[in-house]
């Protein structure tokens, strides 16, 4: 029976591998990004992830200055099953997610403040995700995750 198992999730973090080969190999600061003319990251297929200058000026202006140099872009939302419907985790660090509540709105207040009250993972919703992506379409990417996955 557990080799069964193992085989199946063999086969699951095959198919996952697969799924996700649209997110980013790398990543780099929203800073680094504005200062080029033709802002890009490689995905792990080894397509490009082309981002929108507008989308990226309009972030900066939409963040704290601070902002710049500790978000990372594209950004990573993970669709979570295993959270409830509709459930997704940034694939990121801390300032990220706090990025991300900020700009759907359910957050309001400094880093530090968001630090000390959110110990847990934090969670959007499908609702906050089509706001995101509606405004910043090429520097999100969605991605399938699993309670195993950072985010």
């Amino acid at each position: 029976m557990e080799e069964h198992d193992r085989f199946a999730d063999a086969l699951l973090r095959d198919d996952m591998r697969k799924l996700n080969s649209n997110l980013p190999k790398n990543r780099r600061t929203l800073k680094e990004l504005l200062s080029d003319p033709a802002p890009r990251v490689p995905a792990a297929s080894g397509d490009l992830i082309k981002m929108r200058k507008h989308e990226l000026e309009e972030l900066s202006r939409s963040l704290p200055t601070e902002a710049n140099a500790r978000v990372r872009l594209p950004i990573v939302l993970l669709r979570r099953r295993d959270l409830g419907a509709g459930a997704f985790t940034v694939m990121g660090d801390r300032y990220e997610e706090y990025a991300m509540l900020l700009l759907a709105g359910a957050f309001q207040g400094s880093f530090e403040q968001f630090r000390d009250q959110r110990s847990e993972v934090t969670v959007l919703f499908k609702s906050q995700i089509s706001l995101l992506m509606r405004r910043f379409h090429s520097l999100l990417v969605l991605g399938f995750g699993s309670s195993d996955m950072r985010g």
